[in-house]
């Protein structure tokens, strides 16, 4: 296999990337390109391959087969100890030592990093101070809420100020409020900083907010894009009618029709996903239980529609 081409805009390339637990195949020949500078976001459901794919990205488990090459050079199956030190990771589950405090997880893993003295301590005051954890510097890590210990992990995975910066389901188990600050900083790195970030979620929101994303499901690559470009899966066939009555009935008839790709309620909405060959007569259908007004689709949407398009193909190849 032939080496992937580079490209200034990509940071970090991987090409027919796969990873087998035995007879089981956990990641399916994935191409990928992560633009310099973005944040790019894997987005799937619980065991679609997210966490496994970025865990090969970050060199912390070998791939079965496939090529992975960043950083201006760097081959990761070659270069493996040069490619870590170029990155932070943030794992899901969490990965500080709890009985020591904030200050001595942060500060061991700054001399894992290569940090020592007073530009170890300036890194963990401004980061102490960005993330809000001040206060409790000196306190057992053990005895810290979910979503401080999320904010120390991520400021253990900041301190030597990696280019790229993975972070795995990063607020799983955070309130609203550490989520936006989680947000608000990702931002801040990518934009005010210059640093790659590829997160892990299942938070449709969430995935809004990224410059780029990649569907993950049973392992395989189903799609990838900007938000907007994926949205396009569905532009002008998704519509939507007001329901005053009946509406579960209404869903359970216009499923079993062959001019839906799928039929749903979203509060007192029933949407539809319209097949783009039989248009008319599906909204003569739709017309049936009031006026069909064409929606906005969301990514939960086009995640869904893209799942139920490749369950029905790989039932007719069966």
């Amino acid at each position: 296999m032939s080496a992937p081409q580079r490209s200034p805009d990509h940071l970090v390339t991987a090409r027919a990337l796969t990873r087998r637990f035995g007879s089981f195949v956990a990641v399916r020949n994935i191409d990928v390109e992560i633009p310099r500078g973005r944040v790019f976001g894997f987005l799937g459901p619980n065991g679609s391959g997210k966490s496994t794919t970025i865990r090969m990205l970050a060199g912390l488990l070998a791939p079965t087969s496939g090529v992975i090459t960043g950083f201006g050079g760097l081959d990761l199956a070659a270069d493996t100890d040069a490619w870590k030190r170029r990155l932070g990771y943030m794992s899901q589950k969490f990965s500080l030592y709890l009985d020591l405090t904030v200050e001595e997880n942060l500060r061991f893993f700054g001399a894992v990093y290569g940090l020592r003295g007073p530009a170890l301590a300036g890194r963990i005051d401004a980061l102490a101070d960005r993330l809000q954890f001040q206060p409790a510097r000196r306190m057992l890590t053990e005895g810290l809420s979910t979503g401080l210990r999320q904010r120390v992990a991520l400021a253990a995975a900041l301190l030597h100020e990696p280019e790229l910066l993975f972070l795995d389901e990063p607020t799983g188990g955070v309130d609203p409020v550490g989520r936006r600050m989680f947000w608000d900083l990702i931002y801040e790195l990518a934009a005010d900083r210059g640093m790659t970030v590829l997160v892990t979620t299942h938070y449709m929101d969430e995935a809004e907010q990224c410059d780029r994303l990649a569907f993950i499901l049973d392992g395989s690559l189903i799609a990838d894009g900007s938000p907007i470009d994926l949205k396009a899966h569905l532009a002008g066939r998704l519509f939507e009618v007001e329901m005053a009555a009946d509406a579960f009935g209404a869903v359970a008839a216009l499923r079993g029709q062959p001019l839906f790709e799928d039929v749903y309620l979203s509060g007192r909405r029933l949407r539809a996903v319209l097949h783009a060959e039989a248009q008319a007569e599906a909204l003569s259908a739709l017309a049936v239980y009031g006026r069909p007004d064409l929606a906005e689709p969301s990514l939960e949407d086009v995640f869904v529609s893209l799942a139920r398009t490749r369950a029905t193909g790989a039932e007719e190849a069966a």
